[in-house]
């Protein structure tokens, strides 16, 4: 599953305030890796929270890439032992939903940030049951680190886990109202998509409710969308960049008869089809309906094979009605399958 930033993607950097190094909007895989690792270095030296109740270790994602963030509410004493967050029970459950969503956890913690509202054990609760809720002063005082990691990822899509987490992005509201739906919301780097989940936590009666499993449910097949989505759109762009860069013909030689088989035909039909899947998932995901839906997907393959066309013709190659004709085969597959995948 590919869930990463795109490997070719190029764009501009800056440097921050204080001289660390900042992904512009479109910078390289290698760029966002290596903006996360001062990143990191950063946060593992963290000692803000001087109180008594919080122990100063903070909890790192390892994930290098990202396109996703993940916003829990703060590490317990499994995670400060193994030095991983959502290392428990709660995890256990949490990448079971995952699972359940297409993303095994190993895949998940490697292409998902997982980031919370506070990075330190915040102690025992009080009562005994559970752990201690980080104070107002403790979420403040770490909000930053999250502002940080938003404006370095820009994440097409964040997960909060738990009431202390969601009410970081969504406006106060049960969690019956707000869990099983997805939500835009706009933070400093721009707008995203939010699909929260309640906490996973065996000390949360909340999902035992009447009809709240159902709820989760739902928030599930909604991340299953989002995640084959993004999937495809990383897909599509390696692919077709490959493909395109790839000449079917040298300049200058002799021209091969243009037959209905060859290299530049699976190049039409593989081109079409990726772009009519991408371009129908991504209407699909703004809810678009679907004879609009359909239309625009076969737009942007159309486009696509045009342009091919057109570069193949400044390569030296001549214009072949048997690549449309491929370009209408891809697309036409493409939207059979999309057509059955969501039923």
């Amino acid at each position: 599953m590919i869930l990463a930033i795109d490997e070719g993607t190029t764009g501009c950097t800056c440097d921050d305030e204080a001289g660390r190094f900042v992904p512009g909007e479109g910078s390289t895989a290698a760029e966002l890796s290596r903006a996360l690792a001062v990143h990191r270095d950063a946060l593992s030296e963290c000692r803000k929270c001087t109180s008594g109740h919080m122990t100063a270790r903070p909890i790192v994602s390892l994930a290098r890439t990202p396109r996703v963030i993940l916003v829990g509410q703060a590490p317990g004493k499994t995670e400060i032992v193994a030095r991983t967050p959502f290392a428990g029970r709660a995890g256990r459950t949490l990448f079971r939903w995952l699972a359940g969503a297409g993303l095994a956890e190993e895949d998940a913690r490697r292409l998902i940030y997982i980031a919370a509202v506070t990075r330190c054990y915040p102690g025992a609760h009080p009562s005994g049951r559970g752990d201690r809720v980080p104070s107002r002063i403790e979420q403040d005082s770490c909000s930053t680190w999250l502002d940080a990691e938003l404006r370095l990822i820009r994440p097409r899509l964040v997960i909060p886990v738990g009431g202390l987490a969601i009410r970081r992005f969504l406006a106060a509201a049960p969690l019956e109202a707000l869990v099983g739906r997805e939500h835009t919301v706009e933070y400093p780097g721009g707008r995203v998509s939010v699909i929260p989940l309640p906490h996973p936590s065996g000390a949360s009666s909340w999902i035992h409710a009447p009809g709240h499993r159902e709820l989760v449910d739902r928030a599930i097949a909604l991340l299953s969308e989002r995640f084959r989505a993004l999937r495809l759109t990383s897909a599509a762009c390696v692919l077709v960049l490959t493909l395109l860069a790839t000449p079917t013909e040298i300049q200058g030689q002799a021209r091969e008869p243009d037959r209905w088989l060859g290299a530049d035909k699976a190049k039409h039909f593989i081109i079409s089809s990726f772009v009519y899947s991408v371009s129908y998932s991504t209407l699909q995901l703004l809810r678009v309906d679907d004879p609009s839906r359909t239309t625009g997907a076969a737009l942007g393959a159309a486009i696509a094979g045009v342009g091919k066309e057109f570069i193949d013709r400044r390569r030296g190659s001549r214009f072949s009605p048997k690549d449309l004709v491929w370009d209408g085969a891809g697309a036409i597959l493409a939207g059979l399958l999309m057509k059955h995948t969501r039923r």
